[in-house]
């Protein structure tokens, strides 16, 4: 049953993300040009949305939240390397993968390339271990731990003003 709820929300999912364009390479680079901000207000949506709601599901005893611990050196490598292909595929994970369900040949090359860096990784982490993690190790810190506070305090103000701001930005065309 949880299977099939995954499938479900992956393929709802993905049909949001389809449906706003975020599928397109072309979109996707007007939003990183700033150009159309469909992309950007979607994204801000889905934060202030989960936000809130992951915050009140685990308030409610409904969410399991758990915490990664924080390493500082594999947060930077992965960021570089996210960033790189970003840059150059036009393309993230998610939006990768819708557009490559809609059969675009450039998105089928960079989810290719995605999975060749993970299993190139796979085998190399036993050599990566200690240096990602042997400095920059703080544990599971959240800010709300931090500061001694729920952490509905934060997500509440911060996901209502995502929410805000996404209905803010201006519609596609008013941008010039």
């Amino acid at each position: 049953m949880k299977l099939l709820l995954g499938l479900t929300l992956g393929m709802a999912f993905g049909a949001v993300l389809q449906l706003s364009g975020a599928s397109s390479h072309t979109k996707i680079i007007n939003a990183l040009r700033l150009k159309d901000l469909t992309i950007i207000k979607l994204i801000l949506a889905a934060i202030g949305v989960g936000l809130i709601g992951v915050h009140l599901l685990d308030a409610f005893g409904l969410a399991n939240m758990k915490v990664k611990d924080l390493f500082l050196p594999g947060v930077a490598v992965a960021g570089l390397i996210f960033g790189v292909g970003f840059a150059v595929t036009g393309y993230c994970p998610g939006t990768a993968l819708a557009a490559a369900a809609e059969g675009k040949i450039d998105a089928w090359f960079t989810v290719a390339g995605g999975l060749l860096g993970a299993i190139i990784f796979a085998f190399l982490y036993p050599n990566l271990e200690g240096a990602l993690l042997s400095v920059g190790q703080f544990g599971p810190i959240t800010l709300h731990q931090a500061l001694g506070i729920p952490g509905i305090v934060i997500a509440l103000p911060l996901g209502v003003l995502c929410l805000w701001v996404a209905m803010r930005l201006p519609e596609p065309g008013a941008v010039s």
